[in-house]
């Protein structure tokens, strides 16, 4: 029994991994491909064990390069899209289920409220608060207002509430942005006189 010699490999450095550099050697590697496909097709008629070898050997040799160049585009794709080829589409596109990473609820850190000595505040300090409220919510139209309570104080969607309101959810969110910034306006011009 004859043991074969392991096949040798030659280690070429192609230089820099830049879009240019790969679409080269793409090149290079299509002109390899293109002419063992030209050996094979002379070599069709095959009439000895030797031509049968050769012709394998070239098959395997081209099959090798045929999946040298599918990697190359597949990085040269890459390169040029800026995201992995297949993809439909970026990290920043995706929905919220597919940008989350789920957390096991028990490995989160517990917060433990405390309650104050005293149950219920003051009839001041209630005052106060509705009165800060009041000036916030001051210069708010019905429809702003709706939307602003909806969004932020019952946590609402804006697709939610443009269906309970009966309005576009584009409109809910101009609504939003608008009294965000009345009540931005308002809280900074509240002045407590005590």
């Amino acid at each position: 029994m004859q043991r074969q010699q392991p096949e040798s490999y030659v280690t070429v450095n192609l230089g820099e991994a830049t879009l240019e550099a790969y679409r080269e050697t793409r090149r290079g590697l299509l002109l390899a491909a293109d002419r063992i496909t030209r050996q094979m097709s002379e070599r069709e008629s095959v009439r000895s064990m030797e031509e049968m070898e050769t012709l394998l050997r070239l098959d395997r040799e081209r099959k090798l390069l045929v999946e040298m160049i599918s990697d190359c585009s597949y990085v040269i794709e890459w390169l040029e899209t800026g995201r992995r080829p297949g993809n439909r589409r970026g990290i920043e596109r995706r929905a919220a289920y597919q940008r989350e990473i789920p957390t096991d609820p028990a490995r989160l850190p517990v917060m433990v409220w405390v309650a104050e000595e005293a149950d219920e505040p003051s009839p001041l300090e209630t005052e106060l608060k509705q009165f800060r409220l009041e000036a916030a919510l001051r210069g708010l139209t019905a429809r702003e207002r709706e939307c602003y309570v909806l969004a932020h104080g019952h946590g609402c969607t804006y697709a939610e509430i443009a269906e309970l309101l009966q309005i576009s959810k584009s409109s809910v969110g101009t609504y939003v942005v608008r009294a965000g910034r009345k009540i931005a306006n308002n809280v900074g011009s509240v002045v407590l006189v005590g």
